[in-house]
């Protein structure tokens, strides 16, 4: 071995920092690439901040549902309703509209990753092995990154709390007082609170029966950790402050186990974008995870038992892996750094310096040039087909304000919400993105029925009270509607774009028009 490996200079260090340092905006812009195109506002934001605008305009919280016209549930528990406050006050309190959630997103995904490098480093990891490596976890991780869904706080409160767990592998006591706090605050604005317990409960369980195992005593084992069986009656406390009270755990039970076979990101992982590289590189993630523990002290494999839980889920369901993902980043660098396969990886980097770093610079170039081309800072609301997410009514939303349409209108399930948030009290749907939420089971599945045509299509056109009918160009039943052009029919067309057509009932007294452009809502 060189003089110079052994005794690095100041100049070796300097290098190496400035290596490590262009390695992780590597990272950061990457990851701001992945999730770039992601900048249209999902439609879970709008029923969710649709509540809270009621609850300010009224001072009384909804317990029952204000929204729609066909059969709801009582009382209608909404999970979410925090998040629904604080994207409220970030658009509409503050005034900053749609600029007020980029400014949000950008605060959290922040937060989010400063927390996971915390942990990563208080595990030990190597800057460079974190900055390589966490990428390998990037097609499972983009799940929770529209904007801006419940899911991405829950993953900002998981990242907190792993590095409460490293607190208390460090023998601290008071984070449970912060713990619950935030438990508070979490299980208000998603359900997703219930994996954080679930780690929590996971990490209690090793820390005891690694100290039992160390100490070849129980009674030991129970000094070091008896404090985290307060987990327990603190979360029982905690769920109770809620705007619904004691309704809420039967509420989250029902929620937990139902199925939902036919909303996408509840199937299993082989069917998101890309599965042959989503799937390789979660088989590469597990492979580096079993190459690091080998050989490794009981005590430096904290969280392994969650990490494996994380990836079964992640295995079930999409929107689970982003759960796993941020698990796997604060862990599995971390565990591989302390390997001999680790070690051989920094020693290889830090030897071709020379062309490790403008291998950096040239990811990151690459990298803000993507995210700058699709105006990464802005964030819309699309009424384009062709967009790359939800496209929203926005051409049909403007024609009904503008005739003063009053009435129930049959929504699909992604444009529900928008249509609350923007015509309620005047207009009630018919579904939103709420699902299990505020509808009765029939309800979903006889919506489902007519958008994708199904022999019986007609049956929900027959079974509620609709005044008007709302339906995307891209629907499966949109050709099946032609039928009512003709004289007779008891449906006209009144409203048609390229995105959207708006049908009423014969005799009705909006005008027939016709657009061709819906239009976006974007920040400038």
């Amino acid at each position: 071995m060189s003089h110079s490996a052994l005794y690095p200079t100041a100049r070796d260090r300097q290098a190496t920092r400035q290596l490590i340092g262009w390695l992780l905006a590597a990272l950061a812009f990457s990851f701001l690439a992945l999730v770039t195109r992601l900048n249209e506002v999902t439609h879970d934001a709008f029923h969710e901040m649709a509540l809270f605008r009621e609850f300010v305009v009224t001072g009384v919280f909804p317990q029952v549902d204000l929204f729609a016209y066909t059969p709801t549930v009582n009382p209608s528990v909404h999970h979410e309703w925090g998040t629904g406050a604080v994207l409220y006050f970030v658009t509409t309190t503050t005034g900053l509209g749609l600029t007020g959630l980029t400014i949000l997103r950008f605060a959290l995904m922040g937060t989010l990753w400063s927390m996971l490098y915390r942990v990563a480093r208080l595990r030990g990891v190597h800057p460079m092995l974190f900055a390589m490596l966490a990428i390998t976890v990037y097609p499972m991780l983009w799940v929770g990154f529209a904007t801006i869904r419940a899911t991405l706080f829950t993953l900002v409160f998981l990242s907190i709390q792993l590095w409460m767990h490293e607190v208390d592998r460090r023998g601290g006591r008071y984070w449970l007082v912060a713990w619950w706090c935030m438990l508070v605050v979490w299980l208000n604005m998603h359900a997703g609170f219930i994996v954080g317990v679930g780690l929590l409960g996971l990490h209690a369980g090793q820390r005891f029966l690694t100290h039992w195992y160390q100490s070849g005593s129980w009674r030991l084992a129970w000094r070091a950790t008896w404090h985290l069986a307060l987990v327990l009656p603190m979360v029982g406390l905690a769920v109770m402050v809620n705007p619904y009270g004691s309704q809420y755990v039967p509420y989250l039970i029902k929620a937990i186990g139902m199925p939902r076979p036919l909303i996408a990101e509840w199937w299993p992982l082989w069917y998101t974008h890309d599965p042959l590289i989503t799937l390789g590189l979660f088989a590469i993630s597990t492979v580096l995870v079993l190459l690091s523990i080998r050989r490794q002290p009981l005590g430096s494999l904290l969280g392994l038992v969650g990490l494996c839980v994380c990836a079964i889920l992640a295995i079930k369901h999409l929107r689970h892996g982003s759960i796993y993902a941020v698990v796997w980043i604060a862990y599995g660098p971390a565990w591989l750094t302390h390997t001999s396969l680790g070690r051989e990886i920094v020693r290889f980097i830090n030897s071709r310096r020379q062309l490790a770093l403008p291998i950096a610079q040239a990811i990151v170039v690459a990298c803000l040039g993507w995210a700058v081309s699709f105006e990464c800072w802005q964030t819309t609301v699309s009424g384009q087909t062709t967009r790359q997410s939800t496209c929203y009514p926005l051409g049909a939303i403007q024609y009904l304000r503008e005739h003063q349409f009053r009435g129930n209108l049959l929504t699909p399930f992604h444009a529900g919400a928008f249509v609350s948030w923007e015509l309620y009290p005047d207009v009630k749907v018919s579904l939103d993105g709420r699902y299990e939420v505020a509808y009765q089971p029939p309800v979903f599945d006889e919506h489902w029925e007519f958008f994708e045509a199904h022999s019986n299509w007609q049956r929900l056109l027959d079974n509620y009270p609709h005044d008007a009918i709302l339906v995307d160009q891209t629907a499966k039943v949109r050709p099946l509607l032609e039928q009512f052009r003709n004289s007779t029919a008891d449906w006209q067309f009144v409203y048609e774009d390229p995105s959207y057509i708006v049908l009423a009932r014969r005799g009705s007294s909006l005008p027939p028009v016709v657009r061709q452009a819906p239009g976006d809502l974007a920040q400038r």
